[in-house]
This record gives structure tokens, sequence and C-alpha cells, in this order.
């Protein structure tokens, strides 16, 4: 029997969780999801400066790091200045500033939602961060468009603006795009002609920048084009979602067939592939270099390329660190580290592709390579969508491919991958021979044995 304390604490505890329950329930709603996101901190551990920008900050996120509270002096504010500058001497209201922080006061709690956590700034802080990171971003999108250069003293010098480049693709360090519109509109004082306007500054200030930066990424793939539909650029959050978006755009329109692999440890690497007579080549024909295609008949792989520096492996990991923290974005860039996973196991794997220039490598050697892709897959991409698998008639047909019995004794007796791989060295040649003669002696006396052993017991 329960004594009457006991029955006192455990109505006092049932009253403390229902009154959390209550208190939960009560708190306000967002109107509209998060799309910025914290990368988890079991996945920012793998590579810490991968999440973190290096010149400029942009949004709340790493605002208060010491370390950018010069660069933001001696980068934002000249561009900053440029931009009203170059509005107001255009022709434009000198009224310009007081407008935008009347809109952006109306939008801020729009702006605010677009955070997954709860940002700690009055007002008025969170206005004019709002106000500087806008017309930084938008200034210095014209710059790279051709626009007139910003100068910014020692800032100026050719290695920054590549970081900046880098730094505006970090997914903690996005800028919402929708009130980047909404301001636009509210001050051509013309909401009809808004598709025009998404059109043009997609096409004028956004094509430029994501075409710089997937022709570091996969220079030979020449059919790369950035979607300029209104639609798209309103849906798209922030620049790294616009640039997903154009990644993946063209994959989006093929139909999806159903992965019939239950295993994909078992996939053949590169090497084996080769084994198989399956032949390697650069796609330049590629929407992206997400593009990869199989002909069995051809007995043909293409596959885009993809060149492996610090900035693109970087880029990388926070492409797939947005895709694993938003549920309704399709995992394109995680399903293509799991297959350039199966393919490469080793150095050996990545010289194969590195012979039909699939794999351009800035790095020491081809087993750091292969090191990059076996992390990408087990650390930033553990999860993909086996239903959603973009690649699935890819491997269906590779699976398909090789089971063919014509296929398996070609990868069996093809003497020229044994030789490559195990006859390079002679002494090692010479031990392979002197193993196989043993194990055939061995055998024929075995075989001599028996034979004798059978006759003496027919014989009795």
């Amino acid at each position: 029997m329960a004594s009457p304390n006991s029955e006192d604490e455990d109505e006092l505890l049932s009253r403390n969780f229902t009154e959390k329950l209550s208190s939960a329930s009560r708190k306000p709603k967002k109107d509209i999801p998060a799309t910025i996101f914290r990368v988890p901190e079991n996945i920012r551990r793998t590579n810490l400066e991968s999440f973190e920008p290096k010149m400029v900050s942009l949004g709340p996120y790493h605002r208060e790091n010491q370390r950018f509270k010069a660069t933001n002096e001696r980068i934002k504010l000249p561009y900053a200045t440029n931009f009203f500058r170059r509005l107001t001497t255009g022709g434009m209201d000198v009224n310009l500033v007081p407008l935008m922080v009347k809109i952006i006061k109306h939008k801020e709690s729009d702006l605010r939602c677009a955070y997954s956590e709860e940002i700690r700034m009055n007002s008025n802080d969170f206005v004019e961060m709002m106000m500087l990171d806008f017309a930084f971003m938008v200034e210095f999108l014209w710059e790279q468009a051709g626009g007139n250069r910003t100068q910014m003293g020692e800032y100026s010098w050719k290695w920054a603006a590549p970081s900046i480049i880098n730094d505006m693709l970090v997914v903690e360090n996005q800028f919402p795009l929708p009130p980047l519109l909404f301001l636009f509109y509210a001050y051509t004082a013309d909401l009809h002609r808004h598709d025009t306007f998404s059109t043009e500054f997609t096409k004028f200030l956004c094509h430029p920048f994501m075409l710089k930066i997937h022709h570091d990424l996969s220079p030979t793939s020449t059919s790369f084009t950035l979607t300029s539909s209104a639609r798209s650029f309103e849906n798209s959050s922030h620049l790294l979602h616009l640039f997903h978006s154009s990644l993946v755009s063209v994959l989006r329109e093929k139909a999806i067939t159903r992965l019939d692999v239950v295993d994909l440890s078992s996939f053949p690497s590169a090497e084996m592939l080769h084994a198989m007579r399956i032949q390697f080549a650069n796609k330049t024909d590629g929407s992206s270099f997400l593009d990869i295609t199989f002909d069995s008949s051809k007995r043909s792989m293409q596959i885009p390329q993809l060149v492996i520096n610090d900035d693109n492996v970087s880029l990388l990991r926070n492409l797939i660190a947005f895709e694993q923290q938003c549920h309704w974005i399709y995992n394109y860039i995680s399903t293509y580290v799991w297959f350039m996973d199966c393919l490469i196991n080793t150095g050996k794997d990545v010289a194969v592709l590195r012979k039909h220039k699939i794999i351009v490598s800035r790095l020491y050697s081809d087993e750091e390579v292969a090191h990059i892709f076996n992390e990408l897959r087990r650390t930033n991409a553990p999860v993909v969508d086996f239903d959603q698998f973009y690649l699935a008639e890819v491997i269906n047909n590779v699976e398909r491919y090789r089971k063919n019995k014509s296929t398996r004794l070609w990868a069996l007796w093809n003497f020229s991958w044994l030789r490559q791989n195990y006859f390079k060295n002679r002494w090692v040649t010479i031990g392979v021979f002197a193993i196989v003669l043993f194990n055939l002696l061995i055998f024929v006396l075995t075989l001599v044995q028996t034979v004798y052993a059978i006759r003496s017991y027919a014989k009795q």
C-alpha cells in the first residue's frame, strides 16, 4: 500500500508534466517552415571548416563571431554603400532607406521564421542586419555579373571574391530570398510585373554567379543552365537552395524507377566494372555533374567530370546538409555521393575514373580522394530515400549486365586486369606462378596416390 507522501509526490509529478504539455501547446507556431538550419553537431565535428564562413557572415548565426566584426565594416559596408549610391544616382527615390526599413519591419516575423533557431535580437538590430546583408548580397552579385567593382582596400585582392562566394553557399550563412523579392516589388510600386523582375533578377544576377560555381565543379558539363522562371526563383528559400534547384531541375523531369538492388555494398567498384569491359567516359552534354547514364548495349557508363578540391568538397558537404535537414527536398546530392562511394573503394578506383577525366583531383593522392567519398557517404549523407533513388535505372541496368554469364567469365579471365593488379613486379609474378605450380604438383601427387590406393584395394 502506497504511503500518503508517495501519493502526493505522484500527484505533483503528474501536475508538473501536464503543465509542461500545456505550455508547449501554447507556444506560438511558425507561420512558415524554417529553411535555414544549424548543422547537427555530430556532422559538424567531421569537418568544422566546411560549415563556417571564412570572410563574411550573413544572417544571425555567425554574427557575434569576433572575426567578422572587422570584415563587416571593411567588406559589407562598402558594398552596401555602392548599392544605395547606385540606386539613388540612377534616378531612384532618395528615400530608399526609410522605405526598406518599413518593409523589413513589416516582414520581420517571416524573416525570423526562416531560421530554425529563435533569434535573440531586438527588432532594430535585426532589421539593420537584414538591410546590410541584403544590400551587400545584391551588390556583390551585381559585381560578379559584370558590374562596377567595389574597392575594399586589401580585401580587393583576387583571393577575396572566391572566399566570399564560398561563404555565400554555407548552409548556416544563408539569407532568405522571398523578402528580397518583396522589397523590389514594393520599391517599383508595380506588383503586376513581379514575374518579369524574378526572371530578370535570376538571369542577370544569379545566373552568372551559379554558372561560375558549376563551372568550377564540373568544367566540361556544357549543358548546365539555370532555370530563370519566376516560380523557380520564388520557390527557392536562399542562394544554396537556388543552386540546388538548378542542379536537379532537368533530373526532376525524368521518371524515377524502383531500385531492384537490396544491398548496394555488393555493387562493383570502378576497377571491377572496368574488368567487366564497361567503358567509362566523361559526359560533356550532361545537365550537371549529377547526370549519370549507362548504356548496356554499348557497355558505356557516362559520368560528368567533377573537380575535387577543398572548396568543392565543402560545397558538397553543405548541399548534403541542406538535403538532410529539409524533408521536402529530394536527396539528389546524397544519392550521387552514395553512388560514387559504390564506385570508389580505393585509390585504384579513383585512378580508373581519373584516367577517363571523370575525376580531376587537386589533392595529394588518389587514396585521399577515395577517403573523401567514403567519409561523405558515411558521415554527411547517412540517409537516402531508396524509393526516390534517381540513379536506380543506372544501377539496375549494371546489375543485369553483370549477371550475364559471358560478363562473369570475361571478368574472371581478364588477364590484363590481373596483370595490372598483380603482375607489375616480376618477383610477385614469379611468386604467383610458383604458388600455382606448387599447388598443381600437390594436386597431381594426391591424384596419383589416390589411384594407387584404389588399385591396391581392388587387388585385395
